[in-house]
């Protein structure tokens, strides 16, 4: 038995860690339909200037109303552990310079993407 609870956790793993870097393909790729498709319907970001809540209002906001829109995500670390993903990384503006550090917290349920802490520096 345990080895089949160890396989569902690394498949329920791996579905959290691919569900992360799609979420960040579909945001630099102004992708936002399938960045809907990841979010569930009750999404909500916390970040340093601001709270959306809702999946809609969350991806009119990343398609409408960011401040920088030519930017691209570089990932430099992904770390998955019961349902939740740490990622670390670097937002870069449109020539590849970085404009700032983060660490984002996602909480995962049912396949999609619930909840994102956002910490920036």
């Amino acid at each position: 038995m345990t080895g089949s609870a160890d396989e569902t956790d690394g498949a329920a793993g791996e579905r959290v860690e691919s569900a992360v870097r799609e979420y960040y393909r579909a945001i630099d790729a102004g992708a936002y339909g399938d960045l809907e498709a990841l979010l569930a319907p009750g999404f909500v970001q916390r970040r340093p200037d601001r709270t959306i809540e809702g999946r809609e209002s969350f991806v009119r906001f990343m398609h409408e109303d960011r401040p920088m829109t030519d930017t691209s995500h570089r990932l430099e670390e992904v770390i998955v552990a019961d349902g939740q993903a740490v990622v670390r990384g670097e937002l870069l503006d449109g020539d590849g310079e970085s404009v700032f550090g983060f660490a984002d917290v996602f909480s995962a349920r049912e396949g999609r993407l619930v909840a994102l802490e956002t910490y920036t520096r």
